[in-house]
């Protein structure tokens, strides 16, 4: 009798101690992480991401209301184009890390289309990996040890392609961008729209969101999409081809009601295709726009952007009312972080930013940054707190609880991560991060965007400034961010002393950087001797 109730005693401590454990699991925050494409940064109607600088042409009220319901990032950075910036969000790594070595999208040797190569090529460019290893511990792997179940649905560029078993992701849905099928006999192109395959019927060409390629009726079109009509006439959806941005938002929705009822805290990572080109809009937010008096291009452009705004508006949604009967008894919101990023500066217009995709000036990197947690992040808050796509890996991990100490990667070695937490920004505990400096390296040539170069962005203070150095002609440029957004005062023309005295200390701490990562640099193409580094000292020659 006595171990009978001994038993029972064990079996009540062990059920406890299990109920405890899941429900301390259940209350870590959820993270839904979307990630635009191509997205500009003043690309969206709000302004708090952008001093006041959002469109007044594009509509984007779901990604408004978020930046009202949380904290906006006016100085979130990125990569120069997608690969890059996915590689190190995902890595928590610049490319110069161990296990990234990702610099651009395809190679760093991609000649000018206008010339037709690259004339006079000074350096023979480094040779990249085109993505990230699979023995590196991702930011996937590193929310698992805290119970999460992980999912990617969208594009993966720059990670492992096609995402690899146990690369610490539970979901892998990779979905491709150009849709390529055979239609009456003939292979068939589309950007963006479902295609009829002589073998599949409707398709995107992808396994993972083929089932929700059907034309759009009028059951979706009352439940799905009449709460984001937004004076667009939807009316004329009917029948015509379903749009990939709306059936991944669709797959997310349905994700999160499917996890929402689990034990486990879930990690959604969306990399929507929307912005990128070739741009194709939805046909009703197209029309809406060609009314506005926008041209062709930029009228599919505007509809593309309020179709990823309307996508983002139901996955944030679905947190409401994650089983979808209208009661909203089961919300698990405030149970979430929800992030909207995006993976590079714009291509169309970045006023008053100079630049676009592909460059290192501000157009090409700075994009809009918004976090929303209910009860942890301030409502309608504003940080100018220089932020990157390193930085995600360590914040999320410190809002998750995991420890980066203790984390090895798959080979067994110590897991090393280049970002810093901003989680106590987030927070409000702290107004800014200790680390005062940013890198950007590109060891190659892009078209007419960039070539060999190396940039830092430094905080002295509550000033940024940014340091060139192109490698080809051995020349530096700097800028005061915030006196000059436009970068068009290069204070090395005509630098006072206090120039001076900052453009040494970044020179340095750049060359300090590029030697304790080994960064490459290629070799002269005249007789293959490595590029060397940056003079300790290089910008004293422009003392007056």
């Amino acid at each position: 009798m006595k171990k009978t109730k001994r038993f029972a005693l064990l079996l009540i401590f062990l059920f406890s101690f299990l109920g405890n454990a899941q429900s301390q699991q259940k209350s870590k925050p959820n993270i839904v992480l979307i990630f635009a494409d191509d997205l500009g940064w003043t690309d969206l109607s709000t302004g708090n991401t952008n001093f006041n600088n959002g469109s007044k042409i594009y509509q984007t009220p779901e990604i408004d209301k978020l930046a009202n319901q949380g904290m906006s990032f006016t100085n979130a950075y990125t990569n120069q184009n997608c690969a890059p910036s996915r590689a190190a969000l995902i890595s928590g790594q610049y490319a110069t890390g161990v296990d990234n070595g990702v610099y651009n999208v395809g190679s760093l040797y991609r000649p000018d289309k206008r010339t037709k190569g690259f004339p006079n090529l000074l350096i023979k460019p480094h040779e990249q990996q085109n993505v990230i290893t699979d023995v590196g511990t991702s930011i996937f792997d590193v929310l698992k040890t805290q119970g999460y179940t992980t999912a990617l649905i969208g594009k993966s560029h720059g990670t492992p392609h096609p995402l690899k078993a146990g690369y610490g992701i539970d979901l892998p849905a990779d979905i491709h961008h150009e849709i390529k099928v055979m239609v009456n006999g003939k292979k068939t192109e589309s950007s963006y729209l479902a295609l009829k395959s002589d073998k599949n019927g409707w398709t995107f060409d992808s396994e993972f969101v083929d089932k929700y390629a059907n034309p759009y009726n009028q059951e979706y079109i009352d439940k799905t999409l009449s709460p984001y009509k937004n004076n667009s006439e939807q009316s004329v959806l009917m029948g015509i081809p379903k749009h990939l941005t709306d059936a991944i938002g669709d797959y997310a929705v349905d994700y999160i009601r499917e996890k929402a009822r689990g034990e486990n805290p879930f990690f959604l990572y969306v990399p929507f295709h929307a912005v990128h080109s070739d741009v194709v809009g939805r046909k009703d937010l197209t029309d809406k726009y060609l009314k506005k008096g926008l041209s062709p291009r930029l009228a599919e452009y505007g509809s593309l952007i309020e179709l990823l705004d309307q996508n983002v508006g139901k996955i944030s949604n679905a947190l409401k009312d994650p089983n979808g009967d209208g009661d909203l008894s089961d919300d698990i919101t405030n149970n979430t972080i929800f992030i909207f990023y995006s993976d590079n500066g714009g291509l169309v217009d970045n006023v008053p930013l100079k630049g676009k995709k592909g460059s290192l000036d501000e157009g090409g990197i700075r994009v809009p940054l918004i976090f929303r947690y209910p009860g942890v992040i301030k409502q309608n808050t504003i940080s100018n707190q220089a932020v990157h796509c390193i930085d995600f890996l360590p914040t999320l991990a410190h809002m998750a609880g995991a420890s980066l100490s203790s984390m090895n990667k798959n080979n067994g070695e110590k897991a090393v991560y280049d970002g810093a937490s901003f989680a106590d920004v987030l927070t409000g505990n702290k107004k800014r991060i200790e680390r005062e400096n940013l890198f950007w390296h590109l060891p190659g040539y892009m078209d007419e965007r960039f070539r060999p170069t190396t940039l830092i962005q430094k905080r002295i203070g509550k000033t940024y400034y940014k340091l060139f150095y192109y490698y080809e002609t051995e020349e530096f440029t700097l800028y005061n961010l915030n006196k000059d957004l436009e970068e068009k005062n290069n204070l090395l023309k005509n630098p006072s002393a206090k120039d001076m005295k900052i453009a040494l200390k970044m020179n340095a701490d750049m060359v300090t950087w590029l030697k304790a990562n080994k960064a490459p640099t290629g070799t002269f193409v005249k007789d293959g001797i490595t590029v060397p580094y940056p003079k300790a000292d290089g910008v004293s020659k422009y003392k007056q």
